[in-house]
């Protein structure tokens, strides 16, 4: 359960598309970290919020998309952390945070 509303992030092609979404509604981006244990026990819990609201996500697996993590990093001017969870809302960024306060940020929105 959960991962059929993942999508797989994995090409900085994808950031237009996103910021397209934006316009319509807030879009989530999670940067999971397979090395670490509180990012799969974030992930699960995030997904449950997900599927509560009936909402999708973007998923950025850290270890098999360095590349692109760091050029989102750079490109939002926001600190890499893991887990993490950035918020896109008519193409800015509206939140972001990691580790267990990330869990915070979706029912704010």
């Amino acid at each position: 359960q959960g991962q059929s509303n993942r999508i797989g992030l994995e090409q900085k092609e994808q950031w237009s598309e996103i910021l397209e979404i934006s316009h319509e509604k807030p879009v989530f981006i999670f940067k999971h970290s397979s090395r670490c244990g509180i990012s799969s026990m974030v992930l699960s819990r995030f997904e449950k919020q997900i599927n509560e609201r009936d909402d999708s996500y973007y998923y950025l697996h850290i270890q098999g998309e360095r590349e692109l993590s760091n050029w989102l990093a750079e490109s939002l001017a926001i600190r890499h952390e893991s887990p993490q969870l950035i918020v896109v809302k008519d193409a800015e960024v509206i939140a972001h945070d990691s580790h267990h306060a990330l869990l915070d940020l979706i029912p704010k929105l």
